[in-house]
């Protein structure tokens, strides 16, 4: 041990190890060997030399065993290579040429693309700019109505703006017609239904609405029958004694049967057949048509109302007005009362109608092409298998079968 302590001992061994260690790197350095290099030993353990790894040239037909050898003793897995499998006896030509039908890919159906982008159900938008049911426009009439022809228009003009939440709906000024087919009710016309607003620019918009009486007294203040349904006119009579002409008429026709000379009969009392009874008879007839023909006159023409222009009236509004669906001709409504979402729902409604006959039209088609491609399909083996049934090498060739 007291050797091992003089620092020459101790170097020397420091310096053996180091050789160790260096010696032991540089062993394990060596490049392996590749991964695909040949064999230098058989199984027995004799080396082979560079002549013997020369890889055998061979060639081999289909259907023959294949070989890989190294050298002439060295021999590694063997492989077959397929042969070609017979084609089916559908292409087989009955004759023995097995020829190969050139047919070609069948051909593919058409396809039908079908889309509807429609959603599955209705939701109506709010509208922007609106007023609610329930307005009440002042107006007044431009041309005088009388009950006894409806057919004349009813003229109006709206004289004051009216406002809703702070945005004008429909200016002063704005024309308003409408048809009076209610007739008359008493001292006043009705008018009610489709209403058409034009403005100054030429736009047109139709609501439905009904004409109320507008009672404005001196004082200021309004009227009980104020806001009551129809326009009050004056009552005017043709002929004030229509009436009493209907009575005098009525009775003249009673005396005058009356006063006929009659006979007790078995079938009761019988005018007789005399000159007086005739005068009577026909003066009782004459009595009765006039007391009709009066009737008829006083419910037309003798007694109806007149409502005069410059009436001022009330216009109720029955729908929400929308001024946005204004258009020239009123062609956005299509000349009708309807809101915006009943125009929505009336365009989703066509939109899906067309797209259901567009699907319809569209299956109809794939089916007719469909059964056009299995008839195609049909007559194509049908003209087959009479071509070979018609083929004077199938005759020959089964005859000489044994």
């Amino acid at each position: 041990m007291k050797q091992l302590q003089k620092p020459g001992v101790q170097m020397a061994l420091l310096a053996l190890v180091v050789m160790i260690a260096a010696g032991a790197f540089f062993l394990t350095k060596r490049p392996a060997a590749p991964v695909n290099a040949p064999p230098t030993e058989d199984k027995k353990g004799n080396p082979i030399t560079s002549d013997t790894l020369a890889l055998e040239d061979k060639k081999v037909a289909l259907g023959e065993d294949r070989t890989a050898r190294l050298g002439s003793d060295q021999q590694v897995e063997r492989f077959v290579v397929p042969a070609k499998k017979p084609p089916p006896p559908a292409l087989i030509d009955m004759g023995g040429n097995n020829k190969k039908k050139d047919e070609g890919p069948p051909p593919y159906p058409k396809l039908v693309h079908i889309t509807n982008a429609l959603p599955p159900t209705f939701e109506p938008s709010e509208p922007k700019f609106f007023a609610p049911r329930g307005m009440l426009f002042k107006a007044a009439l431009v041309l005088t109505v009388d009950s006894s022809s409806l057919e004349t228009p009813v003229l109006g003009l709206v004289t004051e703006d009216v406002y809703w939440n702070g945005r004008l709906i429909i200016p002063a000024g704005t024309q308003v017609q409408a048809q009076a087919t209610q007739g008359r009710v008493r001292d006043r016309i009705e008018i009610k239904g489709t209403y058409t607003f034009v403005w100054a620019d030429g736009r047109e918009y139709n609501i439905n609405c009904v004409a109320l009486d507008h009672v404005r007294l001196p004082d200021g203040s309004y009227g009980i029958t104020d806001g009551s349904a129809g326009i009050r006119g004056e009552i005017i009579k043709n002929d004030q004694y229509a009436e009493l002409k209907i009575l005098v008429a009525e009775a003249l026709e009673g005396m005058m049967n009356n006063k006929q000379d009659q006979f007790q009969s078995v079938y009761g009392l019988v005018p007789q057949n005399n000159s007086r009874n005739a005068a009577l008879g026909g003066g009782s007839q004459a009595a009765s048509a006039y007391s009709g023909l009066l009737t008829k006159k006083l419910e037309q023409d003798l007694d109806f109302v007149r409502v005069s222009a410059g009436t001022q009236f009330y216009i109720y509004t029955k729908d929400v007005f929308e001024p946005d669906l204004a258009s020239v001709a009123g062609l956005r409504q299509g000349g009708k009362a309807a809101s915006s979402w009943q125009l929505a729902e009336e365009t989703y409604q066509r939109a899906q109608a067309e797209a259901s006959a567009t699907t319809e039209q569209a299956a109809k088609v794939a089916e007719a092409t469909r059964k056009a491609e299995e008839q195609k399909r049909t007559a194509e083996r049908a003209a087959r298998v009479s071509s070979l049934v018609a083929s004077p090498d199938s005759t020959t060739s089964s005859s000489t079968k044994p």
